[in-house]
């Protein structure tokens, strides 16, 4: 049997499953306010003395000396928790930011491209034109261009405004928001307490950011989901991808499955004793590493498949996730990549890395509309932390650079303009029947 050589110590992290892991942004807004609400609460009912009971004397009478100072012992916390509530906001806005900052490239790119298009005198069907190849050279993919162009060239018949930078925008994100939302199974499918470890399958070809996406999601479920992980590093064909993997596992502070020294077989074992000691000592995540390989490699493809024959003996219904992680800079050729790999092992979903160095970042669209696998996470940055749920709105609106209010007064005028054009064709139609 293939063990670890150099085990390392079990870190129980908890025992809740949360189902599905939620945005970070959104836990810690809620968490904190939570908070601070409590602490004001607490604080009002010792001004009003109802809070004695919760810090009765053991024997006599309290001191007044030590009632006023424990009312202010609550101002104390009503103010940590202010602070508390402040500095996670604060977070907040850094993520939303981190985001947008990982796809400046794509943005600017393609809204260079956009604004060139409005800054002339042209005709409708010109323009058009001109916005097709803008939109198709931003591997938006055919269907979702020839859509928007259709959604364009209806509106600016009867809405001249259509077809100004706002206009087209607006049509844009309704589009992309309509792709992107309308994909089920975007969060990851932990399985609940108790019914043995969630396994998740990671594959991808070598350069892609695969061992860095595990640490970087290992250390996401073991903070974020409170579980206990465990990463197997089942990538034999690449000695250097083990030391990799057990850095990663190191940072992220989960346990890690390793071949013997120099062991020169397979996956199969390695992966089979993974998944023993998975079970043996009740880990909630199984994160498996795979050897990098290209999407029509034959052999590698069939030695996954003998991979998950090795789980699924004996974690049933395993794996839960096959994720597939590809780099943002493949634009387009990430769709070709993900249909391959789809059709050879199953994918329920991909991590897109490195999107905060590419300006091809459009390319998510065609994934998720033609091959209907959702985008799970997103890779925005160099940090530990930077491995993101992928979030439609805040993803359309970071590509087109609008803030919250800004993208509602894109809705708002489309809505005028669907609306205005509603009304032109039943009043049209009312005429035809007089």
């Amino acid at each position: 049997p293939v063990t670890n050589p150099n085990p390392s110590p079990t870190r129980r992290r908890g025992a809740k499953v949360q189902l599905p892991l939620r945005p970070v942004q959104e836990r810690r807004r809620e968490e904190a306010t939570r908070g601070a609400t409590m602490l004001r609460t607490l604080a009002l009912l010792a001004l009003l003395g109802l809070a004695a009971p919760f810090h009765r004397a053991p024997v006599g009478r309290r001191p007044a000396a030590t009632r006023v100072n424990m009312v202010f012992d609550f101002f104390n916390k009503v103010k940590e928790g202010a602070d508390v509530l402040e500095k996670n906001l604060r977070e907040v806005d850094k993520n939303f930011q981190k985001f947008a900052d990982g796809l400046e490239k794509s943005r600017k790119k393609f809204l260079n491209d956009l604004e060139g298009i409005f800054n002339n005198k042209n005709g409708l069907e010109e323009n058009l034109e001109r916005l097709e190849e803008v939109l198709m050279m931003a591997d938006l993919g055919a269907t979702t261009t020839l859509d928007i162009i259709d959604d364009v060239r209806t509106l600016a018949k009867d809405a001249p405004e259509a077809l100004d930078s706002d206009g087209v925008k607006s049509v844009l994100r309704e589009r992309l928001l309509a792709t992107l939302e309308g994909t089920t199974g975007r969060a990851l499918n932990l399985q609940p307490k108790g019914e043995g470890p969630t396994v998740i399958f990671v594959l991808g070809a070598n350069g892609m950011g695969k061992t860095t996406t595990i640490g970087k999601l290992a250390q996401r479920l073991r903070v974020e989901g409170e579980q206990k992980v465990l990463l197997c590093a089942g990538d034999t064909f690449r000695a250097a991808a083990v030391d990799q993997l057990e850095t990663w596992a190191e940072r992220a502070e989960v346990d890690i499955e390793v071949p013997p020294p120099d062991y020169k077989g397979g996956p199969q074992p390695v992966v089979a004793a993974a998944v023993d000691r998975a079970l043996e000592g009740e880990y909630d995540i199984l994160i498996v590493d795979t050897s990098g390989r290209l999407a029509n490699n034959f052999d590698l493809n069939e030695e996954l498949k003998d991979i998950k024959k090795e789980i699924v003996k004996r974690v049933p219904g395993a794996p839960h996730e096959t994720l597939l992680v590809v780099d943002g800079a493949l634009g387009r050729n990430a769709v070709d990549q993900a249909s391959t790999w789809n059709e050879e092992v199953g994918l329920s979903g991909m991590v897109v890395t490195k999107l905060d160095g590419t300006a091809r970042g459009g390319f998510v669209v065609p994934t998720v509309r033609e091959l209907g696998i959702p985008i799970k996470l997103v890779g925005v940055g160099e940090g530990i932390d930077d491995l993101r749920d992928f979030e439609p709105e805040a993803f359309v609106d970071a590509l087109l650079g609008y803030e919250e209010g800004e993208a509602s007064m894109l809705q708002t005028k489309l809505d005028g303009m669907r609306k205005r054009v509603a009304e032109k064709k039943a009043a049209e139609k009312a005429k035809r029947g007089a």
